[in-house]
This record gives structure tokens, sequence and C-alpha cells, in this order.
């Protein structure tokens, strides 16, 4: 029965390849993971192979060190970029070109563990929304290319005991933006007028120092807020901030990945590093009240990027602090993992590791980024085994004690931006 199953959900989804293929347009990446924070692209019409030396590259610019990856929209490409220890800069960049059209420059004082820039800009038809590694959160015109408001977020609630600062992407809804103060006696989340920045909602205190970004997520048909905490992976009512749910069974030191809801909208993948492996639950619900049942846990566990669903299995890039020298990288690597068994059917191990490396989902193909060598990987979802289908050097490895290039991809109207410590690249795919 469970093959059955499986056969039906390939099946499914080429069927909705089909349709994307005849009507769908490509989708700006206008936010952190893409249009639906899942790190999954709408776009049709790649190039299916790559030629020998790699696709084109459009454009090259330097930018400060850093991990926050870039938002495109309207033919721009937004980047909060730091100045260090000195200021944060947005820029936004011509998408084709890679000129700089406008920027705006705030003081940021200070160093963070890991320096640079650590989070996605959140981008509409008239906003571009920022948090900044020390907490300021700015709301940006893009006509006058000045703040419409601006709260620093360690002023107004508690400082946190952030390790590595603020690290998160804020979420659009509505009118609404939503972010998290990150303080254990703070509101875990709060949604702010987006137009204003007045208070609109408080969600009860999560605890905790964490680095997650909320995603918005549909289970058992109610649509909330998710984010996963050191302890806990909550689920928020959007419109008033209230928990809808909380699942505690999952202890993490620092929580970073995004959750994967499967789409039955009943299983969640919850993963991340520092030891704490994956789980995959079942949240039940009887008439108002909501249970968890859990289906297996894992030793292995994605430290920064979250588990893309595809055609019924979970593509994750197993790497964290512990497996990544000598010969426990065999442990490490790509992994295709059975959702409905647990079972890790392969891994990349040594052969390509990937370090930490960010992986998108395009046009039914994983778009895989080395996070040491900064090769680029196009890739073949297969469950039987891992199946390469090109690749090439996109950023040159620049650093002896790790090159770091861990911040998120972005990809929209066959443009693929990269970034690594130096400098951000854009690929023509």
């Amino acid at each position: 029965m469970r093959n059955q199953n499986k056969r039906a959900a390939v099946l499914m989804g080429v069927a909705a390849m089909a349709l994307a293929a005849t009507g769908a347009q490509a989708a700006d990446w206008a936010e952190f993971l893409g249009p639906n924070r899942d790190a999954k692209s709408s776009e049709t019409g790649l190039l299916t192979d790559w030629p020998d030396a790699g696709p084109e590259q459009v454009w090259q610019r330097d930018v400060g060190p850093g991990f926050g990856g870039a938002a495109i929209h309207d033919g721009k490409a937004f980047v909060l970029d730091r100045i260090m220890g000195v200021a944060d800069i947005l820029r936004c960049l011509d998408v084709k070109t890679g000129k700089e059209l406008w920027s705006y420059k705030y003081n940021a004082k200070g160093r963070l563990s890991h320096h640079g820039s650590r989070s996605t800009p959140t981008v509409t038809e008239d906003h571009v929304y920022t948090v900044g590694g020390f907490g300021h959160l700015h709301c940006i015109s893009r006509k006058t290319h000045k703040p419409v408001w601006s709260v620093e977020l360690n002023d107004k609630y508690k400082e946190g005991r952030l390790k590595w600062g603020f690290a998160q992407s804020p979420l659009v809804y509505g009118d609404t933006l939503i972010v998290a103060p990150m303080h254990e006696d703070s509101p875990g989340l709060v949604a702010l007028n987006r137009k204003t920045g007045d208070v609109v909602w408080e969600s009860e205190p999560f605890g905790g120092d964490y680095y997650c970004s909320p995603i918005l997520r549909t289970v058992h048909g109610r649509e909330g807020v998710m984010i996963t905490t050191q302890t806990d992976t909550w689920f928020v009512d959007p419109d008033n901030g209230q928990t809808i749910w909380q699942y505690a069974g999952y202890d993490v030191r620092w929580s970073i990945p995004a959750p994967t809801v499967l789409p039955d909208g009943k299983r969640i993948f919850i993963t991340g590093g520092y030891g704490a492996g994956s789980v995959m639950i079942q949240v039940n619900k009887q008439g108002g009240d909501y249970s968890f049942e859990e289906l297996f846990r894992l030793e292995e566990g994605s430290q920064i990027h979250p588990a893309i669903h595809h055609e019924g299995y979970l593509y994750a890039n197993i790497n964290e602090n512990s497996n990544l020298r000598g010969q426990k990288k065999r442990n490490g690597g790509l992994a295709c993992i059975d959702p409905d068994t647990g079972e890790i059917l392969w891994r990349t191990g040594m052969e390509p590791n990937f370090n930490r490396g960010n992986l998108i989902l395009a046009q039914g193909n994983l778009i895989v980024l080395d996070g040491e060598t900064g090769e680029l990987f196009l890739v073949e979802p297969s469950p039987e085994k891992f199946k390469p289908i090109d690749h090439f050097v996109a950023l040159e490895p620049k650093r002896k004690r790790g090159n770091k290039i861990w911040a998120p991809m972005a990809l929209a109207n066959g443009l693929l931006i990269v970034r690594d410590q130096q400098e951000m690249k854009c690929f023509n795919l």
C-alpha cells in the first residue's frame, strides 16, 4: 500500500509539472527561501543540462562578509549587506547587470560572532523590510529609498543573549509584518502594522536563543505562523498571535532551519544541528484539541537549511559541526529520506560532501551549492541514488580556514544569485 501511495504521489507531481509548463508564470523570489518560504521555485524553461564551463555568468560584484541572501522582485535584487563593525546597508541592484541602483545605510556598530550580514530582505510592491544583526528593523520605501518607520528590537523589547545576533528574515502577512524579538521574557512573535510599525499583537514568550525565521503553513486546514525555538515548535494564529498548538518534544541548542510540513498537512519534519538530529511528528486533531505522535527520530540533522519534500521523499543536507571533519564526513552530505519510515535511502557522504551549503528545487531538479568548495550542482531527485546531472565551480574557494558559503540562494526569471564571504554572482540558468 505504501508503494502505491508513493507512485500516486509521483504521478500527481508529474501532472503538476505539466500544468506548470503549460500555464504557470515564473514567480519572483521576494523573500527568504522563495515565494512560499519552502526553497521551491515555480520556474520553467530552465536548462536541463549545463555547458562544460557552467551556465553564463551574468554579473559579479563585491559584498561584505556574511550570510545574507538576496531577494528578487520586479527586476531588482535586494541584499542587506554589512560594512564590518560600522553599519548595515540595504543595496538595490539591477538583477540583469548587478549595477547598484540605490542604497540605504544606517549605523550599526559592533562585531558579531561569524561576522557580517544575517538575513534576507522581504520585498513588497512599495517597501523593503529588513532585520539587521543587532536588531534594527526597517521599513524602507522603494520610492524614496528612505525609512518609512524603524524599530530597534533590542530597545523595544528586552535584549536577548543572542550568540550570533538577529538572524531572522521578517514575514509579511496581510497588513502585518511578523518578527521575533528573541528574548526569553519577551513575546515570542510580534506583528507590526507593516505601514506604520505600530504593534498589532504580541504572542506569549517562547524563551531561548533561536535563529529560525517564521513561516506561514497550513496544518489540519488551519493557517498559522510556525517557528522552532530551542525547546519547542510553535504554531500561532497570524491574526491575533494566540498559540494554536505547541510541540515540546524536540530540543536543539540553537534552532536555525524551518520545519518542513508535508503535503498531507499533518506530518512535520523538524531538523537541526548541534547533535539534535531530526524528528518526524504527526499532528492529530480531535475537536479543538491537538495531540502529537512521534513517527520516527534520526541522529542526523541539517544545521542550517530546511529539508525539501518532493514527490514523496525528503532531501536534506545532513551536515553539522559534528560530522564535518575527517572520516566523519561519510555520515553526512546530501541525503534522501523516506518520510514514511525514516530510512535514509542514500547519502553522498564525502562525494561530494556539500558542507553547509544551500539547496533549492526548480523545474523538478535540485540545485545544490557546496558550502565549502563553491561548486554548484544540478541533481535529479531520486530515491534510488544520488544522480548528479552537471556541476561547475560557481564561487572559487578563497579562505584557508573554511569558506562558509552558507547563504540561501535566490532564483527568479532564470537568474540564480549566489554569494560567499566576499562576492555575489548571478548566473543565467
